[in-house]
């Protein structure tokens, strides 16, 4: 049986913002120029987006977004929520991720710390980016913070 963990209710600037539809035909209309005409050229929106899945012990979670200090703070929660639940393995997703710092690794060390098992399904640029720059810095001492050195690819590829 399928157990899905919500990430949280969308922001307020969220809840305030138009219909799809909307903020589509107002993109088009406006002028190149425009504050809507650059913001429908930006790219990839930033928010950082969650879905996750618990069943038989595996917390699957997709992430799509930025994930900073700030933004990681509901997917440390997911994660805490699914140890709570009973996940000891973690997939992750994270082919949409556009930026992630330490705030990704510390959430991760923080899984691995409650006895939990990781895997890495896929991986965007940044992800890669950062694990590698994570498997090259030295770990410190005995109690210090670790960081995740890299993740295994789910399914043993």
């Amino acid at each position: 049986m399928d157990a899905p963990i919500h990430a949280p209710a969308p922001s307020p600037s969220e809840a305030a913002s138009p219909a799809p539809s909307e903020a589509a035909s107002a993109a088009t209309a406006a002028p190149h120029g425009s504050f809507a005409g650059l913001a429908a050229e930006s790219g990839p929106d930033p928010l950082p987006r969650i879905r996750a899945t618990l069943r038989d012990g595996v917390l699957a979670v997709s992430l799509a977004g930025e994930f900073d200090h700030f933004t990681s703070a509901p997917l440390r929660g997911l994660l805490a929520e699914g140890a709570a639940r009973g996940a000891r393995r973690l997939v992750l997703d994270t082919a949409l991720v556009t930026f992630c710092d330490s705030a990704l690794l510390h959430a991760l060390d923080q899984w691995a710390r409650g006895g939990g098992r990781a895997e890495l399904a896929t991986a965007s640029r940044p992800v890669r980016l950062l694990l590698a720059t994570a498997a090259r810095a030295r770990r410190p001492g005995p109690g210090g913070p670790q960081v995740v050195p890299s993740l295994p690819r789910a399914g043993g590829r």
